[in-house]
């Protein structure tokens, strides 16, 4: 990677939506009928900051358990981490902390900078937004 390409995480459990929360930063499209992401899939997009052109390099891992060995490499060089859960599956914000353990066991960068999202917000809650704003992972 150059000097310019900033490597984001995108990590959570299958079915949060990471995938669509890629594909509509990146392609700004939405598609309820996403296909399951199969070992990891890979987008870019070209941002500017202060002036100047990076190339923000999303990887995208299935969340699937049998694609997990597929992951410490995935892990390497990256800058940041987006944690993603679903707001209505209380199991996928409780296993974040297990994907925050793996990212730091992972990773090559120990200031890598981490932030958790809750998707699905057109939905209806399981998970208040009291337990939102107290989740404790970092």
């Amino acid at each position: 990677m150059n000097d310019r390409t900033i490597k984001l995480l995108i990590i959570g459990e299958s079915g949060v939506g990471k995938s669509s929360l890629i594909r509509r930063f990146v392609e700004d499209k939405f598609d309820d009928n996403h296909d399951v992401t199969i070992g990891m899939d890979f987008k870019s997009k070209v941002i500017n900051i202060d002036g100047l052109e990076y190339k923000l390099a999303l990887w995208d891992t299935a969340g699937a358990e049998r694609f997990r060995s597929l992951t410490p490499s995935f892990y390497r060089k990256a800058l940041g981490a987006v944690l993603v859960y679903d707001i209505t599956n209380r199991e996928s914000l409780t296993k974040l902390e297990a994907w925050l353990a793996e990212l730091e066991n992972y990773s090559d960068n120990p200031n890598i900078a981490t932030i958790v999202v809750g998707n699905k917000v057109d939905k209806e809650r399981v998970i208040s937004r009291d337990e939102d704003c107290d989740i404790r992972l970092l």
